[in-house]
């Protein structure tokens, strides 16, 4: 809810270096845990950020694919200009579509893998059971999911963040969304669906002036549409949470990366 959007732009050339430095030096770290993925058919499943997207292709190389799907068609469009002069190793195809009804065949792709899908997924309508359910058939033999998100597991001004997230989704359209929680409840998650799970917490890592950005953030659209009383205790806890900024930082939380192989989906 501290909205960053658009506010790159009020950094200054070197502080936006340093910026997205550090923001590939997350990507690259998330990214290593997935392992050797050269030459599959990989599924970016509830994501369409082009540095992701970047680090995918790099890892996949010419004779593999990676392929996009996020539920919002402005940032798949937005992606999809970005990405349309980046020389990348791996053809990249983007789709809008939605995660419990994904738009591709049964056992599609070698990896399926997201990154930070479930905290931000609505669960008002299905579950996510449901949803990784889904994305577990889209696994060929042989093949696997690997899903990274965040976890409370240590004292961080995002969880607040997030969980103001959650209340403005949730007053604006009903939506609940599934938001983070401790480890073990996501692993238990996978365990329902994957066999051999995997599992390992890594630690935050500092995002250099994302604190600077937070606070320069402009209020969320969204708070106008409210009603009076609903948008002013928003409010209030906006501010309180940009005060807390203002003294802590903005920290982040651990990330749990999990990884397994669908049951029917073993090599035959």
């Amino acid at each position: 809810m501290a909205r960053r959007d658009g506010s790159r732009g009020r950094l200054t050339p070197a502080e936006r270096d340093e910026y997205e430095e550090d923001l590939i030096a997350v990507s690259d770290r998330e990214l290593d845990l997935i392992g050797d993925v050269r030459g599959l058919d990989v599924l970016y499943a509830g994501g369409a950020s082009p540095l992701w997207l970047e680090g995918l292709s790099l890892r996949v190389g010419r004779r593999g694919t990676v392929t996009a799907l996020d539920h919002d068609r402005e940032k798949v469009e937005g992606a999809r200009e970005l990405l349309e002069d980046a020389d990348l190793e791996a053809p990249v195809h983007l789709y809008a579509g939605d995660v419990f009804e994904p738009p591709f065949a049964p056992s599609s792709f070698d990896l399926v893998y997201s990154a930070g899908l479930f905290h931000e997924l609505d669960v008002s309508e299905g579950t996510a059971g449901e949803a990784l359910a889904a994305l577990a058939g889209l696994v060929r033999p042989g093949g696997r999911l690997a899903t990274s998100d965040f976890v409370d597991t240590l004292p961080a001004v995002q969880l607040e963040d997030e969980d103001l997230d959650r209340a403005l989704a949730r007053a604006l359209s009903g939506s609940e969304l599934y938001g983070i929680g401790p480890p073990e409840r996501l692993v238990a998650l996978h365990e329902s669906l994957l066999e051999g799970v995997a599992w390992t917490v890594s630690p935050p890592r500092h995002i250099r002036h994302l604190d600077g950005l937070v606070l320069a953030g402009d209020e969320p659209d969204g708070l106008r549409r409210l009603p009076a009383t609903t948008a002013e205790g928003l409010r209030r806890r906006r501010a309180a949470l940009l005060e807390r900024v203002r003294r802590e930082g903005y920290t982040r939380p651990a990330t749990l990366y999990l990884t397994g192989t669908p049951a029917d989906r073993r090599p035959r």
